[in-house]
């Protein structure tokens, strides 16, 4: 059967295919356990104590053993520098002074410079006499902070015994150094035991007060346990 030539040509229709349509994720609830009333709530957060915590129990004056030295060795350095300063200063003047007694100035310009160098010479003698006196209480309170924390460490109880030990230590070790008489080397001891005994019972005064037990208040507490 032949198809007519005046007849259209109808193509044929494309099958279409259905899309592809992902499925809809579902939301999980979140676990909530359930509420007993022991439970709190608090907008404060939680402090956290770690092992890293240092013990307050071996500090002096809230300050550990190094910078306690250091601050110590500071103050006697500085103290030790104003009082040479001072006994320098009054010595190079009235020397200043004597030298020049015979042949002092007649004129204005004269007596300017007079003064000008007495207080140059002044300022001089002080520094050099404060230096040395510097040195020489830094290093003493140098050597009465090692002992005073070397018998702290040894006995692991930072009290008032072992700071009057180191104070007599000091003493002796000073003593036997500048090779002083009997009767200084006594004076010498006396005032480091007099010394370490203010220092120490300071220091034990600050520890009872943060709340520390001390040497002294241990022992009166046994005391009063016993009566």
């Amino acid at each position: 059967m032949e198809r007519s030539q005046d007849s259209p040509i109808i193509p044929p229709t494309p099958s279409v295919q259905e899309s592809y349509i992902p499925p809809t994720p579902t939301v999980q609830q979140p676990y909530t356990p359930p509420f007993t009333g022991e439970a709190s709530f608090s907008s404060v957060p939680p402090v956290i104590t770690t092992e890293l915590e240092k013990d307050t129990s071996m500090l002096r004056a809230g300050l550990e053993e190094k910078p306690r030295v250091i601050l110590m060795t500071t103050i006697g350095s500085l103290w030790g520098f104003g009082i040479g300063a001072f006994l320098g200063g009054r010595q190079s003047g009235l020397q200043y002074l004597a030298e020049n007694a015979h042949k002092l100035p007649t004129t204005v310009q004269g007596w300017y410079f007079y003064h000008k160098t007495k207080n140059y010479k002044m300022m001089l003698g002080g520094m050099k006499k404060g230096m040395r006196y510097a040195g020489k209480t830094g290093g003493l309170c140098l050597l009465y902070g090692s002992l005073e924390a070397a018998l702290d460490g040894a006995r692991q109880e930072p009290d008032v015994l072992n700071s009057v030990a180191a104070g007599v230590m000091t003493g002796t070790i000073f003593s036997t150094l500048t090779k002083l008489s009997r009767g200084s080397f006594k004076y010498s001891i006396m005032f480091g035991a007099t010394f370490g005994l203010v220092a120490g019972g300071l220091s034990d005064l600050h520890r009872y007060a943060s709340g520390h037990q001390t040497y002294l208040s241990s022992l009166i507490t046994n005391e009063e346990w016993k009566k």
